[in-house]
């Protein structure tokens, strides 16, 4: 056999193993790739599916603070169940921003600040203002928005709590209904 058969043999050989080694190569990439955007899309679709059960919840403590009749002792600790189910959900948020503006509303909702001397039509109108505040904040966060402007009412009831951060990840803050 002459040497270029040889030659033209091994380059054959060659080109096959580099080739295959390729092909192999770059299938093992797309299936990361592939993996990587599945669980994407998982993670995504979780923090929708939260989002979305969040909102149920705030908009069932709007319809509570809407119908009439006293606070009584039932519907507080329905109010409260609901927020936590609310910041229980909102662990599923990866924006850090959202839930922790989210959780300083739900924060404000069931409980009073020492010395409040806001009615209880009051208070529940602010209920109200604040879930109202958390859902813009959540369906912004839906429709890839920035978060809206706090508004001046809920700002001023912010401002009645004497702690300066709370309802954040970063400080847990510990507040106990006083007995009646």
């Amino acid at each position: 056999m002459d040497a270029s058969v040889w030659v033209g043999a091994v380059f054959g050989l060659v080109g096959t193993v580099v080739g295959g080694g390729l092909s192999v190569w770059a299938s093992v990439v797309a299936q990361r790739q592939q993996a990587a955007h599945a669980r994407k899309e998982r993670r995504r679709a979780r923090t929708s599916t939260a989002i979305e059960a969040a909102l149920t919840e705030l908009f069932e403590v709007q319809r509570d603070a809407r119908r009439a009749g006293p606070m009584d002792s039932a519907r507080e600790r329905q109010l409260h169940e609901r927020v936590l189910n609310v910041r229980v959900l909102l662990q599923h948020v990866p924006d850090a921003a959202l839930r922790s503006r989210v959780q300083e509303d739900t924060f404000l909702m069931p409980l009073d600040p020492p010395g409040d001397t806001r009615t209880k039509q009051e208070r529940r109108a602010d209920i109200m203002l604040l879930s109202a505040d958390a859902i813009a904040c959540l369906g912004a966060y839906l429709r890839g928005e920035p978060l809206p402007p706090r508004a001046d009412r809920v700002t001023a009831v912010r401002a009645l709590w004497p702690l300066p951060d709370f309802g954040s990840d970063a400080d847990p803050v510990v507040i106990f209904e006083g007995d009646d």
